[in-house]
């Protein structure tokens, strides 16, 4: 004969789950008034089973509710409890709760004791009931445990995860909100790039959910520094070895002829907001010209170099070339939709008729210098819309922190011209600002992308 054990009977008792046989019986006692006065049984088998429920409660709406399914229709709800969640609609509400099979209406947390706030529709949540009483006061929560195969999954410490069964064309705009570990802007991912795994976290595979553990502004430490080749003398540094997540997937739809419709990271020079924003300094031209606009300058031609499917770091070798022998073919190309022209007598940004670029073109790259946009979110000396391009939306790292755009440490050369002589810059002191093209003291900071 199965035996009855009382919830709470005696300490070793409540809900040890190890001691329970398959045939005993769990009593149930509610509180008088509460659920109901008589008592309800539940076996093992039904304590460690998983329910599933839909809801479907507006998402402006606080208090959820779950209709339970058929897959166990004598429910009873007691602390150590686990169930599953479709949402098929989003929630835009502060503090839900949850009614599950009308058991009440019972908050959501997540494990590190946040409340949980925004989710989209579709989220499946696993969750666990607890119900403890501290001093005189009873406690009761829903503890997301995990979710299941999702487009996006709960925020509340405004974090997305996403599942390995969703196509390449998930959203990313969770994962471009940079997070901060210990005040520090960004995480040191190193060790995925060292194992392997940032390319298995990227796409969603070996067990990984895409994009998981991944967000802007995390960056990562290369085997070797990248450094502009024939710098001159007098100012010849040292390039970054560190390169940060500047945007996750924001080239999507980006180019004439290439598909940008997988999971991709736009990578920037950098340690987070610290660090060496640059790949060593490098002058735009050899005479103050921006003639032929970005494509016909030194800087794109030389410096950067041309796409290329074969590494090297050998003296001299483009930044294109370090790369690769860094990424190899994980170093993506893009097409870009580039300056190659510049009208001596056109009006500029200055208000006078000193010079401005009147013409672009698709062209194949690895590197690329940012545009203003990329940066600044807008133009400030930027010449023509022919600078801009395809270069037109802000990168999430400078759009959630300016000092991630400059440090204090760089002024770095970006791809507009700002006229017949000047490229834009992006100054030390955090301004936007406009150099000389032959001004050798300039950095280099461009952007180049990462797939798996």
């Amino acid at each position: 004969m199965p035996t009855t054990r009382f919830k709470g009977e005696t300490a070793g008792e409540r809900l040890d789950k190890s001691s329970i046989s398959d045939s005993d019986m769990l009593q149930l006692r509610h509180k008088p008034g509460t659920i109901e006065d008589a008592d309800k049984g539940i076996s093992k088998a039904q304590l460690l089973s998983c329910p599933f429920g839909v809801s479907d409660t507006a998402a402006a709406t606080a208090a959820k509710a779950a209709d339970l399914t058929d897959s166990n229709p004598d429910f009873t709800l007691v602390s150590g409890r686990e169930v599953v969640v479709c949402f098929t609609t989003a929630n835009t509400a502060s503090n839900p709760t949850l009614n599950f099979a009308g058991s009440g209406a019972i908050p959501l947390y997540l494990p590190n004791g946040a409340a949980v706030s925004a989710w989209n529709a579709g989220v499946w949540m696993h969750l666990k009931y607890f119900y403890v009483t501290v001093g005189n006061t009873q406690i009761q929560r829903w503890i997301v445990l995990s979710s299941l195969p999702i487009d996006e999954v709960i925020s509340g410490d405004k974090r997305s995860v996403t599942s390995g069964a969703v196509s390449a064309a998930i959203s990313a705009s969770d994962h471009n909100i940079p997070r901060w570990v210990n005040g520090v802007l960004g995480k040191d991912i190193t060790s995925y790039y060292n194992d392997g795994t940032l390319w298995q976290r990227l796409a969603g595979t070996n067990g990984f959910r895409p994009l998981e553990d991944l967000y802007a502004g995390d960056y990562f430490q290369m085997l070797r520094a990248i450094t502009a080749p024939n710098q001159d003398s007098q100012y010849a540094t040292t390039g970054s070895q560190w390169v940060t997540i500047a945007g996750i997937n924001t080239l999507r739809g980006n180019g004439d002829n290439i598909s940008m419709d997988y999971n991709h990271l736009v990578m920037v020079p950098g340690k987070g907001e610290t660090g060496s924003f640059h790949f060593g300094r490098k002058r735009m031209n050899s005479t103050d010209t921006t003639v032929g606009g970005y494509v016909a300058s030194e800087m794109y031609a030389a410096t950067l170099g041309d796409v290329v499917s074969a590494g090297s770091t050998a003296s001299g070798a483009t930044i294109n070339q370090q790369l690769y022998a860094e990424f190899g073919s994980h170093l993506k190309t893009t097409r870009e939709l580039l300056s190659n022209s510049m009208g001596a007598s056109l009006t500029n940004r200055f208000g006078s008729a000193g010079g401005a670029s009147n013409n672009w073109g698709w062209y194949s790259c690895q590197a690329c210098l940012m545009s203003e946009v990329e940066v600044y979110g807008s133009t400030v000396w930027s010449s023509s819309g022919y600078d801009t391009g395809t270069g037109c939306v802000q990168l999430p790292l400078f759009a959630f922190s300016k000092k991630a755009v400059n440090n204090r440490s760089a002024y770095y050369w970006l791809k507009d011209v700002a006229s017949s002589a000047y490229f834009c810059i992006v100054y030390d002191y955090g301004s936007a600002r406009y150099g000389s093209a032959s001004y050798t003291n300039n950095f280099v900071r461009p952007r180049f992308v990462l797939g798996a």
